[in-house]
């Protein structure tokens, strides 16, 4: 056995020694849920997961400490992932955020339509139904928003301009229902209070804020990676004017499957962890935008 034959060897040896340790891990996940659950315990216990970590990494040389931070950060992550997952399966009453208002009825075509006045005629002619136009898209967000009318439609002018949709609504009641394009070429956008999932809808569209913690965005993504949710567009808000926005907010893009206990666990990790979280609607892109 030759040296590169022996030094693959006790890699190989590692890494039998690294999954065995592993697998015990991520299986104490459903006892220690249960423990914490008995104690009135969060799963998710920010500062005792930092100064947990911080401890970890202390223990390996300088050149080695970014590296031990990433792996445990993901073991500690993927370990709540367990944990979470075990209580949406087993346990009765958990409810995301989003689904009080999930609906699989579209709103009818009679229903309320508001439009900001610069858009309200190519509206109407694409999707085939009276719009009401409004001064403003605020002000046609707010008439949804009070009651006033069913849904707003707005727009812009590509997919890659969408953050400026996902902007102005997204830490208010609304959601997606449907992008579409229209005969002007604009991107329209309907809006209201029900988070519609209509059959064909192959896009959930997700607004969050991270932290400044090291690796935070990384493990943010590497849940929705684990859910098998790609991601279709992202656009990184590093700052935003206003003391009303948090910092580090992301609107995302993803297609996936929507239905499974892994995506469920993914948004419910997320709601529970991050700085902000919601899930901005639900829509078709069998349009080329």
């Amino acid at each position: 056995m030759n040296q590169f034959e022996l030094l693959r060897h006790i890699t190989s040896n590692f890494d039998e020694t690294l999954k065995e340790a592993f697998e015990k891990r991520m299986f104490l996940s459903s006892p220690l849920v249960e423990s914490k659950l008995e104690l009135g315990l969060d799963i998710y216990d920010k500062q005792h997961e930092i100064d947990y970590i911080k401890g970890i990494v202390a223990q390996f040389p300088p050149e080695l400490s970014l590296k031990a931070n990433s792996l445990w950060a993901s073991l500690t992550r993927m370990s709540r992932s367990q944990q979470y997952r075990y209580l949406l399966k087993n346990k009765d009453g958990i409810t995301l955020a989003h689904e009080p208002f999930l609906s699989t009825e579209p709103l009818p075509e009679n229903a309320k339509t508001v439009a900001p006045e610069l858009i309200a005629v190519d509206a109407a002619m694409s999707l085939d139904y009276e719009v009401t136009p409004c001064h403003s898209l605020q002000g046609a967000l707010d008439c949804v928003i009070k009651g006033d009318a069913d849904r707003a439609i707005v727009a812009c002018q590509s997919i890659y301009d969408a953050d400026s949709i996902y902007l102005s609504f997204y830490n208010t009641c609304l959601f997606v229902n449907s992008i579409t394009r229209s005969k002007n070429g604009a991107m329209l956008f309907e809006l209201s209070k029900s988070l519609i999932y209509a059959k064909g809808d192959n896009i959930m569209t997700l607004a969050f804020a991270v932290d400044n913690t090291y690796g935070s965005m990384v493990q943010t993504l590497s849940m929705l990676s684990e859910a098998k949710l790609n991601i279709e567009h992202m656009r990184l808000r590093r700052s935003t004017a206003g003391l009303e926005h948090p910092d580090n907010l992301v609107f995302i893009d993803l297609s996936g499957d929507f239905s499974t206990l892994e995506t469920k666990t993914a948004l419910y990790q997320m709601e529970q962890e991050l700085a902000f979280f919601r899930l901005l609607g639900f829509w078709n892109n069998s349009e080329s935008f």
